[in-house]
C-alpha cells in the first residue's frame, strides 16, 4: 500500500496527528523542529481525496492546532472580560472556525492539484500555504498569530530568511520541508524525487546561507560604540493594574527599579505599556480604562494627574537617563474626548517629549469593530471593553541611541507595520502588558513573533513586559537576555544603532504578495478545469 493511498484511509487521523504535532512545534511546547515535519502526515491524507474529504481534513489540522494554541483566551475573556465561560468557549470555537477554513482551502486547493498532476502538485504547497497565511493575517483587521514560520523563532540559520522576505519567506521555507518530505514518501518516481530533493535543498540552502549570516554577522553584545539600556519589569497583576488604591506603590517600584537601571549604567530605561494607574495628560474628571476618575469636570488643557509627569520627568532629570513610558493619553476627534494607547518619551532633561499612539487595536479588546452592527458585544462583556481611539503617525521617539521604533503589544505580531514604523528608528522597542495570559503558552508565542521583527528590519529589540517576558534581541534573532514571568526585575544589556536596511524593510511583503498571485492564478485555473469538466459531463447526458 502506498503512502498516498494510506491517506485516503487514514486521512482524518493524520490530519488532526499533524495539528497536534504543529501546536507541539509552538511555546509551550516549544519543539520548534517538528515544525518542519509537522505538516507532512496532513500533506500526504490529501493524495487523491475529493473535495468534501479535503475541506474535512484541512478543518480538522487547523481545528486541532489552533484550538491547542489559543486554549489561553476563554481564561482571558472570563477572568478580565466577565464573559460567561460557555460564551468564552463559544468564542474561541467559532474562531478556531474562523481560522481553520484558511487550512480547509489550502486543502482543497492542494487536493485539486494532486487529483490533477498527481503528488508532483505538492511542489506548488508552500506557495499556496504563504499565499493563504498573508490573507489570515491581513483579511477583518488580520490575525497573524501562529504564522508557520514562527515554529523556527529559535532556529538563528533559517530565521535570517526574514529578512530577505519576512516571517513568510521562513514560512514558505518550513513548508517546503514538509512538502519535499512528503514528496519523498509518496509513491515513488525520478522526477518526484528531483523535485522533493529541490524542496529540500531549498531549505537546507537558505539555513546554510542564514548561518553564514549569523557567523559573520554583528555578535549579540556590541562592542565598542553600544549603549547599556534597561527594561523595567514591574509585575503588577491585572487585576490591580487599574486600581487607584494599587497607584502609590506601583509607582514608588517603579521609580526604585528605574534607580537600579541607571546605577547599572542605563542611559534609556523603558517602561511597559500604561505602565500605573496614572496619565500624563489625563483631563479631570476622565475614567481611566479602570474607571478610576480623577475629579470634577474641566477642560482639556487641565490635568487631574499632573502631578504624575513632574514625578516622572524629576526622576528623569535627576538620573541624567532618558525615559520611555507606556500611558493612556488623551485627543478630541470629531468633537468627542477619545483615549489613545500611547508611548512617551521623557527626555534627561525632565520635559515630557513626543509620543507614539498605538495604531493597530485588538479587536474586542481595546475597540469594537463594526460598533453600529456589533453593539451588544460591549455589553455582554459588563463594559470592560475600552474605547480606544487608533493612532495616526508612524513616529519613531528620541533616545540616546538614536530614534526608537516604538511599537505597542498586540501591534508586534503586525510585520508591516512593524517595518513601516522601524523606517523612522535605528532600534526597534515594544512596550507590552501581557499580565492578561498569566503563566499560559501565550506570552512565550508573543515574544516569538516580536524576535522576528528585529531579524526583519535588522535592529535590537528592546521588549518591556509588565509581568515578562521582557527581553534584548539582537539583529539576527540572538535573545540576548530575558526574564522570567511574573517576577519584578530588570532586564539590563547593551544595543548599537543600526541605519542599515534589510531587504525586507525596503521591499515589505514582496513574496507574500508573490504566493497570494499565484494562489488566486492556481485557483482560478482549477476552477476553471472543474467548470469545463462539469460542462462535459452535463453534455454526455442523455
Amino acid at each position: 500500500m502506498s503512502w498516498a493511498e494510506g491517506g485516503r484511509l487514514r486521512g482524518p487521523l493524520w490530519a488532526s496527528g499533524s495539528g497536534l504535532l504543529l501546536a507541539l512545534a509552538f511555546p509551550r511546547a516549544d519543539l520548534g523542529l517538528l515544525g518542519l515535519v509537522a505538516l507532512t502526515p496532513f500533506l500526504l491524507g490529501l493524495g487523491g481525496v475529493g473535495r468534501g474529504a479535503a475541506l474535512l481534513h484541512g478543518y480538522l489540522c487547523g481545528g486541532v492546532f489552533f484550538l491547542i494554541l489559543l486554549g489561553w483566551m476563554p481564561r482571558v475573556m472570563v477572568l478580565y472580560g466577565g464573559v460567561p465561560a460557555a460564551v468564552a468557549w463559544l468564542v474561541l470555537l467559532l474562531l478556531v472556525l474562523y481560522l481553520a477554513s484558511y487550512v480547509a482551502l489550502f486543502a482543497l486547493l492542494l487536493a485539486a492539484a494532486w487529483r490533477r498532476h498527481g503528488p508532483i502538485a505538492l511542489a506548488a504547497a508552500p506557495i499556496l500555504w504563504v499565499g493563504i497565511e498573508f490573507a489570515r493575517a491581513t483579511l477583518l483587521t488580520g490575525f497573524p498569530w501562529g504564522l508557520l514560520g514562527y515554529t523556527q523563532y529559535r532556529n538563528l540559520p533559517l530565521l535570517q530568511a526574514a529578512a530577505a522576505g519576512g516571517i513568510y519567506a521562513v514560512s514558505c521555507l518550513v513548508m517546503a520541508a514538509n512538502a519535499g518530505l512528503a514528496l519523498l514518501m509518496a509513491q515513488p518516481g525520478r522526477g518526484r524525487t528531483m523535485v522533493a530533493g529541490l524542496l529540500l535543498l531549498l531549505a537546507t540552502m537558505a539555513g546554510e546561507a542564514g548561518g553564514f549570516l549569523v557567523e559573520r554577522g554583528a555578535p549579540g553584545i556590541p562592542g565598542e560604540g553600544g549603549v547599556i539600556v534597561a527594561a523595567v519589569q514591574g509585575n503588577v497583576a491585572q487585576d490591580l493594574k487599574w486600581s487607584p488604591k494599587e497607584g502609590g506603590r506601583i509607582l514608588d517600584d517603579l521609580i526604585r527599579l528605574t534607580r537600579q537601571a541607571a546605577a547599572a549604567g542605563a542611559r534609556l530605561i523603558v517602561w511597559p505599556e500604561s505602565a500605573s494607574p496614572f496619565s500624563f495628560r489625563r483631563p479631570v474628571g476622565t475614567p481611566l480604562p479602570g474607571g478610576a476618575v480623577g475629579g470634577e469636570a474641566a477642560p482639556l488643557t487641565v490635568t487631574a494627574d499632573a502631578a504624575y509627569g513632574g514625578i516622572v520627568g524629576g526622576l528623569a532629570r535627576d538620573l541624567g537617563v532618558s525615559l520611555i513610558a507606556g500611558s493612556v493619553d488623551y485627543t478630541v476627534r470629531h468633537g468627542q474626548l477619545r483615549a489613545l494607547n500611547s508611548a512617551f518619551a521623557i527626555g534627561p532633561d525632565g520635559e515630557l517629549g513626543p509620543s507614539y499612539d498605538k495604531i493597530h487595536l485588538v479587536p474586542f479588546g481595546e475597540y469594537v469593530p463594526l460598533q453600529r452592527l456589533l453593539f451588544f458585544v460591549n455589553r455582554m462583556a459588563g463594559g470592560a471593553i475600552a474605547g480606544f481611539a487608533p493612532g495616526t503617525r508612524f513616529e519613531a521617539l528620541p533616545t540616546p541611541v538614536g530614534p526608537a521604533a516604538t511599537t505597542i503589544c498586540y501591534e508586534a505580531i503586525f510585520p508591516e507595520l512593524v517595518r513601516q514604523v522601524a523606517r523612522h528608528g535605528v532600534l526597534l522597542v515594544n512596550i507590552t502588558n501581557d499580565a492578561w495570559f498569566g503563566r499560559s503558552g501565550a506570552p512565550r508565542q508573543h515574544l516569538a513573533m516580536a524576535v522576528v521583527r528585529a531579524v526583519e528590519n535588522r535592529r535590537y529589540l528592546l521588549r518591556a513586559a509588565n509581568t515578562g517576558i521582557s527581553a534584548l534581541v539582537d539583529p539576527y534573532g540572538r535573545i540576548v537576555a530575558e526574564t522570567p514571568l511574573e517576577r519584578q526585575t530588570v532586564l539590563v544589556g547593551t544595543v548599537a544603532a543600526r541605519r542599515d536596511q534589510s531587504l525586507y524593510a525596503r521591499a515589505g511583503d514582496w513574496l507574500a504578495w508573490a504566493c497570494v498571485i499565484l494562489t488566486f492564478l492556481h485557483a482560478a485555473a482549477h476552477g476553471a478545469g472543474f467548470r469545463r469538466q462539469a460542462g462535459r459531463s452535463l453534455a454526455r447526458e442523455p
